[in-house]
């Protein structure tokens, strides 16, 4: 009987550690690129071209402009429109000043059923406004309205970019989400945002703001997940027939990803420099930004590094062998590695992921239980190893000795997955290190706001 109920309760704890808040936010900008696309024509424009209004209103709105000191965004508008871009009339649909000057000087410069003309069409133009997706959720407007900065990712933008971008960021969703919190990847999100569209309007001209799409916000995501690694990551990757492995990356190629997307992103949207500045920001502000949300790490120092160049190009040839599936060359070169570092964090969890690759279960196990008796006390480490017992618990179940399991209990409350850490806790008998461990997690499990769950754990 017990079974079952641990297998359900491992079926909702899989649940709710999956990457909801990323799912609905990339289904939502999906959705909006298709439904808002900021460069298909707006009816409201059209409207304004060929009803009459531009014809009474758009010279005398350039004159409005010079006379009032604006005489560069005359001039700005004049190149828009030269240059096909018809969201220009918007700065003068859009502008109340324009319209109350209008009313008070409609006699200097149209006859009396010009200015009857000009007050019918100035009346129509809020429905015209409604019927076009750009207007109606807030962009483009010529003053300041804070929910264009939430609403500019769901409107406009390249689909085929923003889903190549959702693409890439799904083998890190998952990592991110569990390390941050639903909530802190949510903040994030909002955060990132604001910052893309201050990005864009910093390099932006007049009736240009802002419809930059999904692709430049989605950058605070890669942004936050450079951030929480330390200079070595496990990314896990679905193959088919071998479920799911950790393959050990060098956090600086990872960047490739982000950065390879903004290129993209500055070569297909225009005005490219002012859609990089955008994407750009969200980046540099996600990198940032998850200093102060992730979670807290202790500053233990833990030399990982290899002086000896040969030791370095055995580290380097595992890795290579990992990524070609080569798991008996890649057990060898971590191996090397081990025999003189026997601590050393990237060549364990690299020989974790090549014996479970060989499908060797007592090798595997053995690697297993030293891996999850390191500190690991660098900023990423405990993620990493809270991703390999996850991996191991699914395939070897959850008994492990006291002496292994009570330090992993610690390291998965440090990495901030309390769930495994609970459920460990609960499945171990006693040893010296039991007491100081759930004393870390009841603190860790108050200061997360879950009281209730550390009043449950036994004394």
């Amino acid at each position: 009987m017990p079974q079952p109920q641990r297998s359900k309760a491992d079926t909702i704890e899989t649940l709710l550690k999956a990457p909801w808040v990323m799912a609905v936010i990339a289904l939502a900008l999906l959705v909006g690129a298709l439904l808002n696309p900021a460069q298909a024509p707006q009816p409201a424009l059209s409207w304004y071209a060929n009803s009459g209004l531009k014809t009474l209103e758009w010279n005398n709105y350039l004159s409005w402009l010079r006379f009032n000191g604006h005489g560069q965004r005359a001039g700005q508008l004049e190149q828009q429109l030269a240059s096909g871009d018809v969201h220009a009339y918007s700065a003068a649909l859009l502008s109340p000043a324009f319209v109350k000057d209008s009313e008070q000087r409609a006699r200097d410069f149209w006859s009396p059923a010009q200015i009857e003309q000009w007050k019918a069409l100035r009346q129509q133009a809020p429905q015209q406004l409604a019927t076009s997706n750009l207007y109606r959720w807030g962009l483009a407007d010529s003053h300041p309205r804070p929910a264009r900065f939430f609403t500019a990712p769901l409107t406009g933008g390249s689909l085929w970019l923003t889903v190549l971008a959702l693409l890439l960021l799904a083998p890190l969703a998952p990592q991110l989400e569990r390390q941050l919190s639903h909530g802190r990847v949510l903040t994030l999100w909002l955060l990132g945002s604001l910052l893309a569209g201050g990005g864009y309007l910093l390099l932006a001209r007049p009736g240009q703001m802002p419809f930059h799409g999904a692709t430049a916000a989605l950058m605070v995501w890669y942004g936050a997940f450079l951030g929480l690694q330390g200079w070595r990551t496990t990314l896990s990757v679905w193959l088919p027939g071998k479920a799911w492995i950790g393959i050990p990356l060098p956090t600086p190629a990872l960047a490739a990803i982000p950065l390879t997307l903004l290129g993209l992103l500055a070569w297909q949207s225009q005005p490219a420099m002012a859609n990089l500045a955008a994407g750009v920001l969200a980046l540099a502000g996600g990198i940032l930004l998850v200093q102060i949300m992730g979670p807290a790490e202790p500053s233990q120092d833990i030399v990982t590094s290899i002086p000896d160049p040969q030791l370095q190009q055995a580290l380097q040839r595992g890795w290579d062998a990992l990524g070609r599936l080569q798991a008996d060359a890649a057990c060898d070169a971590f191996q090397q590695v081990l025999e003189q570092q026997p601590d050393h964090f990237d060549a364990l969890t690299g020989l974790f992921s090549a014996h479970r690759m060989s499908q060797n279960p007592n090798d595997w196990v053995h690697i297993a239980h030293r891996l999850f008796a390191h500190p690991a006390a660098e900023k990423g480490q405990p993620q990493q190893i809270a991703v390999c017992w996850q991996q191991f618990r699914q395939q070897q179940g959850a008994e492990l000795p006291a002496d292994i399991g009570w330090p992993l209990v610690a390291t998965l409350t440090r990495a901030g997955d309390f769930s495994q850490a609970e459920s460990l806790a609960a499945s171990l008998d006693h040893h010296d290190t039991r007491k100081p461990v759930l004393q870390a997690l009841r603190e860790a499990l108050h200061r997360e706001g879950l009281g209730h769950r550390a009043k449950a754990l036994e004394s």
